[in-house]
C-alpha cells in the first residue's frame, strides 16, 4: 500500500506539473486570503474532594481547584489556490495557533493538488483516516476530547482515552491521498514517515529505533436523499511494528434527528505481552428551529497489567444556537469519570461536573 501511495504522488505530482513553460513564466504568485476563528469559554467545574485534597479533608494540600475558569482558542488562517494550466487545482493552507497560552505556533501546514484524480495533500497535516472519519453527532463541546479538562482534572496516571480516531500521526509531515467519490464511495490513505515530525532522516529501526512511522488507509461512504443522509467509514492504521488500530462509524440522519456512534480497537504487541485498548461513542441530536439539542456519552478503556484497565468515561448534555452570521454559542453539561485499574491511590482517580458556554466567532 506504501508503494501504490508513492506512485500515486508521483503520478499526481508530474500530472500538476505539465504545462508549458511559457504558462510558468506568465504565473502570477498566488494571493493569499485569511480566516479563522475564535472561541470564548466560560465555564464551572467540579472535581471530587477527595482527588483534591488528597484523602486529608483540607484544602492546605494545595490541590484545590478553581470552580471557575476561563478558556480560549483561537486560529488564523493563511490560505490560498491557484488553478494550473493542466487543470489541476494548488492550494496552501497554513494554520497559526493564535492564543498566548499556545507554544506550537503552527498547526498545519501543506500543500495541496486537487483534480480529476482526487486530492493529494503534502506536509503537516491531518491524517486521512481524521479526514474521513464519522463519530456520534456532538452538541457543545465534544465529549470524547480534552474539552472539559480545563473545569475537570485528568489525574496524571490516567492512560486511557476514550477518543475512537485512529490518529497516532496527529499533523506530522506526511504524504495524505483521497480519491474522488464514486457512488459515495471514497478512499483514502496516508503516510507519515515519523510522528517526531522532524527534518532529519527518521530513526525508526535498528537497536537505536525511537521514532515511528505511521500508515494510514480509510474507506468512507456517504449519501444524501432529500432530508435524509446516511455517512460510514471504516480504518486502519499500523504504527511502528508493533501498533495497530482498527475503527469504524456510522452517522444517519433524517428530517432533524440524527443518531450516529462509533468504536476503536488498538492492539500493543511488545514481546507478545498485548496491552490493548478501545473506545466507543454514542449519540443523538435535534434541530428544532435555530436551536440543536443533543445528547452523548464517550468511554474508553486501556489495559495497564493483565486483569487490570485504566478507564475514561463521559457524558454530554448540549445545546447550540447561531446568534449572528459566524456566530455560535453554545451551552453543554458533561459528566466524567477516571478510573486507574492500577492503584487506588486517591490522586489517580476523579471524578465531576462542568457547565460550560462556548461563543465561536467565524471569519
Amino acid at each position: 500500500m506504501k508503494n501504490f501511495l508513492f506512485s500515486t504522488t508521483a503520478l499526481a505530482v508530474a500530472g500538476a506539473l505539465t504545462f508549458g513553460s511559457d504558462a510558468n513564466a506568465a504565473a502570477k504568485p498566488i494571493k493569499i486570503g485569511v480566516g479563522g476563528f475564535m472561541t470564548t469559554e466560560m465555564g464551572f467545574g467540579s472535581n471530587n474532594g477527595d482527588f483534591e485534597t488528597g484523602g486529608l479533608g483540607t484544602t492546605t494540600v494545595s490541590n484545590k481547584r478553581a470552580g471557575f475558569n476561563n478558556v480560549q482558542d483561537s486560529e488564523i488562517l493563511f490560505s490560498g489556490s491557484t488553478k494550473l494550466d493542466s487543470g489541476v487545482t494548488l492550494s496552501i493552507n497554513i494554520q497559526l495557533e493564535a492564543d498566548q497560552a499556545d507554544t506550537a505556533g503552527i498547526d498545519e501546514s501543506y500543500m495541496k493538488l486537487t483534480g480529476d484524480f482526487g486530492d493529494l495533500r503534502l506536509g503537516s497535516t491531518t491524517g486521512t483516516n481524521s479526514v474521513l472519519k464519522h463519530t456520534a453527532p456532538y452538541v457543545g463541546v465534544a465529549p470524547d476530547g480534552g474539552g472539559s479538562d480545563a473545569y475537570i482534572s485528568v489525574p496524571s496516571t490516567s492512560t486511557a482515552s476514550n477518543s475512537t480516531n485512529v490518529a497516532t500521526s496527529g499533523d506530522a509531515n506526511k504524504i495524505a491521498y483521497i480519491s474522488p467519490r464514486q457512488g459515495g464511495m471514497a478512499f483514502g490513505m496516508s503516510y507519515t514517515p515519523s510522528t517526531s515530525n522532524l527534518n532529519t532522516a527518521p530513526i525508526v529501526g535498528g537497536n537505536a529505533g525511537t521514532e515511528v512511522d505511521v500508515l494510514e488507509a480509510a474507506l468512507s461512504y456517504e449519501t444524501k436523499v432529500g432530508t435524509s443522509s446516511v455517512q460510514g467509514d471504516i480504518a486502519l492504521e499500523n504504527a511502528g511494528n508493533d501498533t495497530q488500530s482498527l475503527r469504524a462509524g456510522l452517522k444517519v440522519s433524517a428530517g432533524g434527528w440524527t443518531v450516529g456512534g462509533s468504536i476503536r480497537a488498538k492492539n500493543h504487541d511488545v514481546d507478545e505481552d498485548t496491552l490493548g485498548q478501545d473506545a466507543y461513542d454514542l449519540g443523538i441530536s435535534y434541530a428544532m428551529g435555530a436551536y440543536t439539542f443533543g445528547l452523548a456519552t464517550a468511554v474508553g478503556r486501556a489495559d495497564v497489567a493483565p486483569g487490570l484497565e485504566d478507564k475514561e468515561r463521559k457524558w454530554s448534555v448540549g445545546m447550540s444556537t447561531p446568534i449572528d452570521t459566524g456566530v455560535t454559542a453554545t451551552l453543554t453539561y458533561i459528566k466524567a469519570d477516571y478510573d486507574d485499574g492500577n492503584s487506588a491511590a486517591i490522586s489517580s482517580n476523579n471524578d465531576g461536573h462542568a457547565l460550560i458556554g462556548q461563543i465561536k466567532v467565524s471569519f
